[in-house]
């Protein structure tokens, strides 16, 4: 499931959730995370019960870190091409991988760091949920650019 967002909308798909997985579960071997992600799967990054436009706090972090709209990239790329479709699709997992590396050094609502907490097979809550279609989540995203 890839992780899809930019300031209007956020989905899930499938390679993101893929690349969470490979980067953190199966490479750290460890049995409790393995069983945390399985439970949390996509309420990993989005807020269990709401729409997909809603992340929590580590979600919030990885969606300021992805250029643009994910999904109408890879669309955009299909109608152009599958090379395109493909080429677009690895350029968003490179920029995901870097998401992770920032989201990782984040401090959590909670207070820990998300790397710390990932590493030690606590996944995100719902806490610093946003919708990413709200007006704070804007305002909040150009302040982190500046």
């Amino acid at each position: 499931m890839v992780l899809l967002c930019a300031t209007n909308t956020c989905s899930a798909l499938a390679p993101f959730k893929k690349a969470f997985d490979e980067n953190y579960v199966k490479s750290s071997g460890n049995d409790a995370l393995r069983a945390a992600f399985k439970s949390a799967s996509c309420n990993t990054c989005h807020v269990k019960g709401k729409k997909k436009d809603w992340l929590n706090g580590y979600g919030v972090q990885l969606a300021k870190s992805i250029t643009g709209n994910a999904k109408d990239r890879l669309a955009m790329a299909k109608a152009i091409s599958s090379d395109a479709q493909k080429s677009e699709n690895e350029k968003l997992l490179t920029e995901l991988k870097k998401a992770f590396k920032t989201a990782e050094a984040q401090k959590s609502p909670s207070g820990p760091l998300f790397g710390a907490l990932i590493s030690e097979s606590i996944l995100p809550s719902a806490a610093g949920a946003k919708s990413i279609r709200s007006e704070d989540f804007d305002a909040d995203s150009k302040s982190q650019t500046k």
